[in-house]
């Protein structure tokens, strides 16, 4: 059962590095019919904002902000750690600093895709667009959350519980940078990809190693 797992998780790896690595080249060749749907797309998502939704959706993706992702990763750490659980703290800790981290912030500065214009910006966003930090950050954040619930929560109501949780936070945390203008959706979909990408293969890696508390069920 690890081995079959250990197949699917490199497999789903290396598919969601190949779709990263086409969307990678399209974005580099400043493609025109990719821009053209991320202006479609982009302006679907901004033409949902209201003078009440503006203010969540803000807080949302404020939220997704490097600083409190650091914030939110101490707290885990410190407390995987009190736990004895110094695999977990280390998976953890390698996704968000390496893949959400500084792996998002070197293909940044190799792209060096300009962020989008075509609309007013909700939030400051300094620096360039592809791929979002946010939506990589929160991936690596709350997909390593996933990893961590499926080793350490053995009822699965309160599993499927918590990682909807995740999901749901990984889901619209991307989403919110669209709506607030500052990226493309190319941006966030890639993003989500070298954060998944990144999750599946350090969990192969972990696996291989035997690095991993053993699950009891």
């Amino acid at each position: 059962m690890i081995q079959s797992r250990q197949r699917r998780l490199l497999s789903y790896s290396l598919g969601a590095y190949f779709i990263f690595g086409v969307l990678f080249y399209l974005v580099w060749q400043q493609t025109p019919w990719l821009n053209q749907l991320d202006l479609q797309i982009n302006s679907w998502f901004t033409g949902l904002r209201s003078t009440w939704l503006n203010p969540a959706i803000i807080a949302l993706t404020n939220f997704g902000n490097p600083g409190n992702s650091v914030l939110l990763n101490a707290v885990i750490l410190v407390g995987l750690l009190i736990f004895q659980q110094r695999q977990l703290a280390l998976y953890s800790l390698i996704n968000i600093s390496l893949v959400g981290g500084l792996g998002n912030h070197f293909i940044k500065l190799i792209v060096q895709r300009p962020r989008p214009t075509a609309i007013e910006h909700l939030v400051y966003a300094g620096g360039t667009s592809f791929p979002s930090g946010h939506a990589a950050g929160s991936m690596a954040l709350f997909g390593a959350l996933i990893v961590i619930t499926y080793y350490l929560v053995a009822d699965p109501i309160k599993r499927r519980i918590l990682n909807c949780l995740w999901g749901v936070l990984i889901l619209l945390i991307g989403l919110s940078r669209i709506y607030v203008g500052v990226h493309n959706t190319s941006d966030v979909l890639a993003g989500w990809l070298w954060g998944f990408a990144g999750l599946n293969l350090s969990w192969w890696l972990f696996l291989k190693l035997n690095l991993f508390p053993s699950v009891k069920r």
